[in-house]
């Protein structure tokens, strides 16, 4: 079911969006309801993004997959293009992504869906009932697994908000 009220901003339902993945698969963003949702934009130039990707499936390994979704959207390849299909695959192949979508996105996604990325990399987290709730710029592991255990605490406790 679509949400009709949705926008990129902090406390509302976030819109939803399909790209294709590392696999040539569909991801639709709505298909992944119920999850803590981790969007991570980099580009594959950046390296504080190279040290995020490392982190990946650990990441979502340690909350698991029933828990948390982490979604890499590649902005930019190495040459500052729109990234390609063997882009994606090279980038889930490097760095081990295999059980996390990487998905080619672009400037015009940015520009289209309304995420602000002032930075390389920017985060967004999604709550289990799509609610945009926050942003970090830059890589922090610790940081990361700090914005989701709070929402994963907040929603078990039935804190949402606080």
């Amino acid at each position: 079911q679509d949400i009709e009220e949705c926008s990129q901003n902090f406390g509302s339902y976030v819109c939803d969006f399909k790209l294709t993945d590392q696999d040539g698969e569909d991801f639709n963003l709505y298909d992944h309801r119920g999850k803590i949702i981790i969007l991570d934009f980099s580009a594959m130039w950046c390296g504080p993004c190279k040290s995020a990707a490392m982190s990946v499936d650990a990441l979502v390994e340690k909350f698991g997959k029933e828990n948390v979704v982490y979604v890499t959207l590649l902005i930019e390849n190495s040459y500052g293009e729109d990234p390609s299909q063997a882009d994606l695959e090279s980038w889930a192949n490097t760095y081990g992504i295999n059980i996390s979508p990487v998905l080619g996105a672009s400037r015009e996604f940015l520009s289209q869906t309304g995420y602000q990325v002032i930075s390389w990399p920017t985060f967004y987290f999604i709550d289990r009932n799509m609610i945009l709730r926050d942003s970090v710029v830059g890589w922090s592991g610790p940081l990361i697994e700090n914005h989701v255990s709070k929402l994963i605490l907040e929603q078990d406790t039935g804190l949402e908000g606080s």
